[in-house]
């Protein structure tokens, strides 16, 4: 597994890798195929590392697994000498609009011309992959999109939608909180999440991606950016569904406070021709954390059926 800072759209964005590094092209033999994982929010790839790790073991050996983060979620490290831009440009480096423009550019840029590219999306991360599916140039390297657990319509009127929309009114104290949590030592910070996580429960090995979360920008960033979600994510895109079905695998949580049921048997009227899953193992909608050996099973084994 292989992590770096690379620098997207002027802003230093975390991306981890299994296999190949994104900078080394294809391998010489073998398959042409890329997997690129596109997170939800908070979109920290280190959550989605257990995931990846498992669907590279499904995929053949030369095709890499890349997930990337949201614009603006992960701080750099000290020892490098980048910064994030003010969140005063909000608008061209951290909106939902610019994390839209920020995946596109990374895949133009760094997926190879003749690659068969597999696209994985969590969440907002399919609303992103529809998105994608009107620029051509995306659109015709794409083999196959998998969208797990997706916002793709009407978020705010969800259960989490209406907790959401009620939480955020509170988001100044929140980001408080998390600004006297970093002054602590960082000994006292690990000490702090090792009691406190196993009681969510969150495993202890997101002990880092936690800390990363918890920093009062990233705080800030990851709500204001679902505050987006809630007043951009309506009406589902069933023109942009229609014309590339073939290209699309959906699969629905069965219990899902992001994304009900409904949606699930709305999306099945009327796209009836769909490949479309609703699970039947109670895996929940932030699936990283206690079902990422799982989906990571399931979704290699779908891309490995789709790699010729």
């Amino acid at each position: 597994m292989q992590r770096a800072m690379l620098q997207l759209n002027d802003v230093p964005t975390q991306i981890i890798t299994e296999g190949r590094w994104v900078e080394e092209g294809l391998a010489e033999y073998g398959k042409k195929d890329v997997v690129v994982v596109i997170t939800g929010n908070p979109g920290i790839p280190e959550f989605y590392e257990g995931f990846i790790k498992t669907v590279k073991s499904r995929v053949p050996t030369e095709v890499p697994v890349w997930v990337i983060g949201n614009a603006g979620h992960v701080q750099p490290p000290s020892n490098l000498s980048v910064t994030m831009p003010d969140d005063s440009t909000w608008n061209e480096h951290y909106s939902l609009m610019a994390q839209l423009q920020h995946k596109k550019d990374f895949i133009k840029k760094y997926v190879p011309e003749n690659a068969k590219l597999h696209l994985v999306g969590h969440s907002i991360g399919s609303w992103m992959i529809l998105n994608m599916l009107k620029d051509d140039d995306i659109a015709k390297k794409i083999t196959k999109c998998y969208l797990i657990f997706p916002t793709i319509e009407h978020m705010a009127r969800t259960t989490n939608g209406w907790w959401f929309n009620k939480i955020s009114k509170i988001a100044f104290f929140l980001t408080f909180m998390c600004s006297l949590f970093f002054i602590l030592p960082h000994s006292c910070q690990i000490f702090c999440l090792n009691i406190i996580l196993p009681l969510i429960p969150i495993p202890l090995k997101y002990n880092n991606a936690m800390l990363q979360l918890l920093n009062p920008g990233t705080v800030r960033r990851v709500i204001k950016m679902a505050e987006e979600e809630m007043e951009i994510v309506k009406e589902r895109d069933d023109d942009i569904i229609s014309k590339y079905a073939d290209k699309l695998w959906f699969y629905y949580g069965n219990c899902d406070d992001w994304v009900p049921i409904t949606y699930y048997k709305n999306l099945m009227f009327k796209h009836p021709e769909l490949d479309t899953v609703l699970c039947n193992h109670g895996y929940r909608h932030s699936f990283v954390l206690q079902y990422d050996n799982q989906m990571g099973k399931l979704v290699g084994d779908k891309i490995n059926d789709n790699i010729v």
